[in-house]
């Protein structure tokens, strides 16, 4: 890998990363969503908050024909729509939950033509797991593994033409909450998640000199009481204790907005879309 100024952008991204992991906010990427429950919310949350997926189905060189290739799908909130836009779609998806109401989504939507792998990305065997190449390969939000050089391989050696990875640029609304109350919670900072400038680097030392665009995305999460929204975002902060539960409850005392349907936490981030041409790595 190629190194700029001796900077290796490959293990930034690992140390970034980590650090993030080790902080456990969230859960862990593949396990937090184990709970069909949490994982049918996620994917309510997603219909009712459009933008961030018309923005990336707008992106992706959809049309009929093409085999795709989504990487860390969720509950198919990507997947069952381009799957009626295509060929056919293989999804990876690790988390039980997820891959679990994907399956129900895809049959609610009348979606025959999507495959479900249950593996990590970083576990998949490329010639037995899946049935390449794919004329697009895609991960949206989805880039939770180590040794981020050795992942965009794989998506190049699988894919035959495209690769789409979406990301956040800037610091995101649900982690300025984290950067705030993370060191009364838990005694220390709270290490931020690898950004999309890492990811451009990571690309270009690689050889690979991508395309870039960003857009503003506003989202509306709605609970219908304090109560809930305290339940709810206690994972996210890793609550442990009644203490703890307090602080959290007076922080969203003040983010949250009433109105007539309960609580509503109005959020906006710049989502990032990368992509390039497979035939165009050197």
């Amino acid at each position: 890998m190629k190194t700029y100024y001796g900077i290796d952008w490959n293990e930034i991204w690992n140390e970034v990363n980590g650090a993030n992991i080790r902080c456990e906010a969230f859960g862990e990427c593949a396990t937090i969503w184990q709970s069909r429950e949490e994982a049918r919310g996620f994917l309510n949350n997603a219909i009712k908050n459009p933008e961030r997926v018309q923005f990336i189905l707008e992106k992706l060189p959809l049309s009929p024909g093409l085999r795709v290739l989504d990487i860390g799908s969720g509950p198919g909130t990507i997947a069952v729509p381009v799957a009626g836009q295509v060929d056919h779609v293989t999804a990876v998806e690790p988390s039980p939950g997820m891959a679990d109401v994907m399956e129900e989504y895809a049959a609610e939507k009348g979606v025959d033509n999507l495959d479900i792998i249950r593996k990590r990305w970083e576990e998949i065997d490329l010639s037995t797991d899946l049935k390449g190449p794919y004329d697009l390969v895609f991960a949206s939000y989805s880039l939770g593994m180590q040794d981020l050089n050795k992942s965009i391989r794989m998506m190049c050696d699988i894919s035959s033409k495209w690769v789409y990875i979406f990301w956040i640029s800037g610091t995101p609304s649900w982690e300025k909450g984290l950067i705030k109350l993370w060191p009364v919670l838990h005694g220390k900072e709270f290490c931020c998640t690898p950004q999309a400038d890492i990811i451009y680097n990571v690309l270009y030392s690689m050889g690979i000199y991508p395309n870039i665009r960003v857009k503003e995305i506003e989202s509306c999460n709605r609970f219908p009481d304090l109560i809930s929204a305290v339940s709810q975002m206690s994972q996210v902060y890793n609550i442990e204790n009644n203490e703890q539960e307090g602080i959290l409850k007076d922080y969203l005392s003040e983010k949250l907005v009433k109105d007539k349907d309960g609580f509503a936490l109005r959020e906006t981030n710049t989502s990032t879309v990368i992509w390039w041409e497979t035939g165009k790595t050197v």
